[in-house]
C-alpha cells in the first residue's frame, strides 16, 4: 500500500495554470514555436490513424501473449495449487491493508463523530487504542511576511556562519592533535625500530596484547629471573618510551671490595645509573639486562657459599665474605661480595683506589663463569634428553666461587712468593753476587689458544701454575706454586733444589724457611769448592770447616741467610760480614771470605 500524506485542503479552489506554465510545457514537448505551424499539427493529426503496426511489432506482441499465456496457465496440478494460494495470499494482504486504512479513518472519526467512528472501527483498535486519541484540524495559510523573512533568513546565515567558524575551529583543534600524535607515534615507532634493528626482540606483553615488550633477560637462568627478563614499553607524554620494568625493580650491581688491615684498598667499577634525560633507550635496556644478570650473579654466589664454610666462605649482612690466604697474614685480603644499589653509591664512584684493577678482575672473572654456566645450559637442552625416569633432577650450584677464589690465592702466593724472590736478590746484589731471578707469573702458555670466552672459561676452571727461577753461580732453586680447590684448599708450594731434592709446604713462611736454608748451603758448598779439598762443608748447617794438623785448631766459617730480616752474612768464631738492610758491607761475598780466612 502506498504511503498517504494528509494535508488540510486549501481555503480556495486552485486557481487555473498560467500562460507560463502552458508555454513551457508546449516548448518541452514539441520544441521551438518557430517550427510549429498549424499544418503541421493537422498533419499530425490526420496521420496518427493512418499509422500501423509493423510486421516485427505485431510477431514482438505475438511472443509476449503466448509467453504470458505461458506462464499464466499452469503446467500440473501443483502449479495450479501454488497459483490459488499466491492469489488468496495477495487477496489477504489486500484485505488487511483496506482494513487497516479503514480502522485509521474510524478512529480519526471517533474524536468529532464517535457514533459513526463506533460502528466501522475494529474490535482490537477499541482494545488497545482509546477512542477519540486522534484528531485533525484545518490550519489557515499565514500571511507572507518579507521583513520577518529577511529577518529570519539572516538569522539564519549568522547561525550557520557561527557553526561553520566553530566546525573550522575544531578541525584547526583535531589537525593539530592529529599532527602531534602522528610525531609522536612516529618517534615511538623509530625507537622501535631502532632496538629491532640491534638484535633486542619486541613483542607483546603475556596478558596484555594491547601493550609492546621488550626481552633482554636469559632463557638459561633459573626461573625466577628468566621470568623477570620483560619489560613494558611504554609512550611517554611526550613521544618518547618509558621502560617499565616493574614495582620495586631497582637498579643494582655486584660491587667487589678488597679489604686489608681493615681499610678498603680496592673497589670493582659499577655502571652510572641512567640519567633521566637519556634519549638512548638501548642503553636503559642494556642497563636493565646487566643489573638482572648481576642479581642472578650474586644469588648463584650466595647458593654456592653455603656449602664452603669449610674453605672460609661467609655470609654476613653485606655480602660474602673471604679471605686471599688460608692463614692471617699481614699480606692476606679480604674480599667481600655485595649486591649494592646504583643510587646508594653515587658518592664514592670518583674515589681510586691501589687494587681497583684486581678487584675489576675478580667481578669479570665471576660474570665470564656465570655466561658460561649459560651456554652448557644451552648445550644440555639441545642435547639428547636422558631417559624418562621419577627421579627429580636437582638444581645443580653453579662452579663460580671457588674458581674466583683460587684465582685469587693463586695471585697472593705469587706476590708472597716474587716478594721473597725479590729480597733474595736484593742480598746477593749487596754480596756482588752473579745471579738472575724469573719472578713468577701465571701460565699464559694456554691463551695463544683461546678463541672465546668458552676457551677463557675452561682455562678459569683449570688449577693455576707458576715458577719462580733464582739461579746463582752453578746452583738453581726453583719454587713451583699449585692451586687448586677441587681437591683441598689453599696453594701447594713446591722447592726443587739443584740436587732434585722436592719439598712440598702448604705455607709460604715454611717455603722461606727451607729456601733460605738451601740458598745458605749452596752458598757453603761454593766456599768449599774454592778453598780447595782441605775444607769440608756441612751442607745442613751450611758450614765450612778446616782442621790444622799442625796446631790443632780447627776453622769455622758458616752462612747465614735470613731473608724475613733482610740478611746475608758470612760468619766466623771471632767476626762476621753481613749484607743487608739494616747494616752492609763493602766486601764482595769472595773478599769477604778471604778476609775471614786471613
Amino acid at each position: 500500500m502506498a504511503s498517504l500524506t494528509f494535508r488540510p485542503w486549501t481555503r480556495d479552489a486552485p486557481e487555473a495554470g498560467s500562460l507560463k506554465d502552458v508555454l513551457s510545457r508546449v516548448a518541452a514537448d514539441r520544441g521551438h514555436f518557430r517550427e510549429l505551424t498549424e499544418a503541421a499539427l493537422q498533419e499530425e493529426i490526420a496521420g496518427e490513424g493512418a499509422l500501423e503496426s509493423s510486421d516485427s511489432d505485431e510477431d514482438d506482441e505475438n511472443e509476449d501473449r503466448e509467453d504470458s499465456q505461458a506462464s499464466a496457465k499452469p503446467a500440473t496440478r501443483d502449479d495450479l495449487f501454488k497459483a490459488r494460494a499466491e492469489m488468496l495470499q495477495h487477496i489477504d494482504t489486500a484485505n488487511n491493508e483496506v482494513m487497516i486504512a479503514l480502522d485509521f479513518v474510524s478512529l480519526l472519526l471517533t474524536k468529532d463523530a464517535p457514533e459513526k467512528g463506533k460502528t466501522t472501527i475494529s474490535a482490537e483498535i477499541k482494545k488497545q487504542i482509546p477512542l477519540g486519541s486522534l484528531g485533525y484540524d484545518m490550519w489557515q495559510n499565514m500571511p507572507v511576511n518579507k521583513a520577518r523573512e529577511a529577518q529570519d533568513a539572516l538569522l539564519a546565515t549568522n547561525v550557520r556562519m557561527e557553526s561553520l567558524q566553530r566546525s573550522a575551529d575544531s578541525l584547526l583543534v583535531a589537525a593539530d592533535r592529529l599532527e602531534s600524535n602522528v610525531r609522536k607515534e612516529t618517534q615511538y615507532w623509530d625507537q622501535i625500530l631502532s632496538i629491532t634493528a640491534n638484535g633486542w626482540n619486541v613483542c607483546k606483553l603475556p596478558g596484555q596484547q594491547h601493550r609492546l615488550g621488550v626481552t633482554y633477560g636469559f632463557n638459561e637462568s633459573a626461573p625466577e629471573f628468566s621470568r623477570r627478563g620483560i619489560a613494558a614499553l611504554n609512550a611517554s607524554p611526550d613521544g618518547g618510551i618509558l621502560l617499565e620494568r616493574g614495582i620495586g625493580s631497582k637498579p643494582k650491581a655486584m660491587r667487589v671490595i678488597l679489604k686489608q688491615g681493615g681499610l678498603d684498598v680496592g673497589r670493582s667499577r659499577v655502571p652510572t645509573v641512567a640519567d633521566e634525560s637519556e634519549t638512548m633507550l638501548e642503553a636503559r635496556i642494556r642497563h636493565a639486562r646487566n643489573s638482572l644478570f648481576d642479581e642472578e650473579l650474586y644469588h648463584e654466589l650466595l647458593r654456592e657459599s653455603r656449602g664452603q664454610a669449610s674453605l672460609g666462605v661467609s655470609t654476613t649482612s653485606d655480602g660474602i665474605v673471604f679471605r686471599s690466604t688460608s692463614a692471617e697474614s699481614p699480606q692476606s685480603v679480604e674480599v667481600l661480595l655485595e649486591l649494592v644499589g646504583l643510587d646508594d653509591i653515587q658518592d664514592d664512584l670518583d674515589v681510586k683506589l691501589e687494587q681497583d684493577t684486581l678487584a675489576q678482575v675478580i667481578a669479570l672473572v665471576a660474570r665470564t663463569l656465570l655466561s658460561q654456566a649459560h651456554r652448557e645450559k644451552v648445550k644440555k637442552r639441545s642435547a639428547v634428553p636422558p631417559p624418562l625416569s621419577e627421579r627429580r633432577d636437582d638444581r645443580p650450584t653453579l662452579p663460580i666461587l671457588r674458581p674466583v677464589m683460587a684465582f685469587l690465592l693463586q695471585q697472593t702466593a705469587m706476590k708472597l712468593v716474587n716478594q721473597y724472590t725479590s729480597s733474595i736478590g736484593t742480598l746477593l746484589a749487596a754480596a756482588h753476587i752473579d745471579h738472575e731471578d724469573q719472578l713468577a707469573a701465571f701460565d699464559l702458555s694456554k691463551a695463544a689458544d683461546v678463541h672465546g670466552v668458552e676457551d677463557l672459561a675452561s682455562i678459569l676452571m683449570q688449577r693455576w701454575t707458576s715458577e719462580s727461577v733464582l739461579s746463582f753461580y752453578e746452583t738453581k732453586i726453583t719454587i713451583r706454586l699449585e692451586t687448586t680447590l677441587a681437591q683441598s684448599f689453599g696453594t701447594l708450594y713446591t722447592h726443587i733444589g739443584t740436587n732434585g731434592r722436592v719439598d712440598k709446604f702448604t705455607e709460604c713462611e715454611e717455603l722461606r724457611t727451607s729456601c733460605d736454608a738451601a740458598i745458605a748451603s749452596e752458598l757453603a758448598l761454593y766456599l768449599q769448592r774454592k778453598a780447595g779439598q782441605a775444607w769440608k762443608c756441612n751442607v745442613r748447617e751450611a758450614l765450612v770447616t778446616k782442621h790444622d794438623s799442625k796446631d790443632g785448631k780447627e776453622g769455622r766459617i758458616w752462612v747465614t741467610v735470613d731473608s724475613q730480616a733482610g740478611l746475608l752474612a758470612l760468619n766466623s768464631p771471632t767476626k762476621k760480614i753481613s749484607w743487608g738492610s739494616q747494616s752492609s758491607s763493602s766486601n764482595t761475598f769472595n773478599d769477604a771470605w778471604l778476609e775471614l780466612l786471613g
